[in-house]
């Protein structure tokens, strides 16, 4: 199914930069979503799906370039849609949108190939933020959740075995060219030059340095790179 969404005395013609597809059971969230894209009009909300199911039918169905997933479907967990979505749409945003703040459901959902994880209770505004900032090639986190992620760091430097993990950090060519690029402060547009190559897969090898370096900015994944002896 497919929802259009326009702030009053929107024009039908008003170009759309960001669609986004929401998979979620609770209406109450689905209406959130709605009143916050209101004060965005070159939004659009291209379909919700309410359970595991529906989305594998139709989430591919139109042009969303930004995915908004619960964890806690009913039919099925949302890391299995992330990696799915990773796999199929790897030019498209996957922001979480989800009560699940434990340490445990945040890695996984990373590691699924999520580039945004951000906690229900938000206010609209921050949720406008957190696509703002995705769309723009960040990778926002909850700054509670951002906090886990720092302590785990902590802790993995005061263990051998978990320092030796964190080294162990498999980089295609490609990955470690963009790396290298994005070190030197160029931003996607000017990599997609430079590699001749577009910029939605310059943005999906940045994705997946976010993902296996476990950051979410383009400064700690140089910062991390550095610290792994991959620069």
């Amino acid at each position: 199914m497919t929802i259009a969404v326009r702030a009053p005395g929107q024009s039908a013609q008003t170009d759309v930069d960001t669609r986004i597809y929401l998979i979620e059971d609770d209406p109450s969230i689905l209406q959130f979503v709605q009143q916050a894209m209101l004060s965005r009009p070159n939004w659009q909300l291209e379909g919700v799906s309410d359970s595991r199911s529906h989305a594998l039918q139709y989430a591919l169905s139109g042009e969303a370039n930004v995915f908004l997933v619960d964890l806690g479907l009913p039919d099925g967990r949302g890391e299995e849609l992330l990696r799915w979505l990773a796999e199929v749409r790897p030019d498209a945003e996957l922001l979480v949108f989800t009560v699940f703040g434990d340490e445990s459901r945040l890695v996984g959902a990373l590691q699924a190939g999520a580039t945004g994880y951000v906690l229900k209770g938000c206010s609209s505004e921050e949720l406008v933020h957190a696509i703002e900032q995705i769309r723009g090639g960040g990778a926002p986190i909850s700054p509670l959740l951002a906090r886990m992620l720092l302590r785990q760091f902590r802790v993995a430097q005061e263990s051998p075995v978990l320092v030796q993990a964190l080294h162990e950090v498999m980089l295609s060519e490609r990955e470690t060219e963009v790396l290298k690029l994005v070190a030197q402060g160029y931003v996607n547009k000017e990599i997609a030059l430079r590699l001749a190559i577009s910029p939605a897969t310059v943005g999906s090898h940045i994705k997946n340095l976010y993902r296996k370096l476990a950051v979410h900015s383009r400064v700690q994944v140089v910062r991390a790179a550095q610290e792994r002896g991959l620069l």
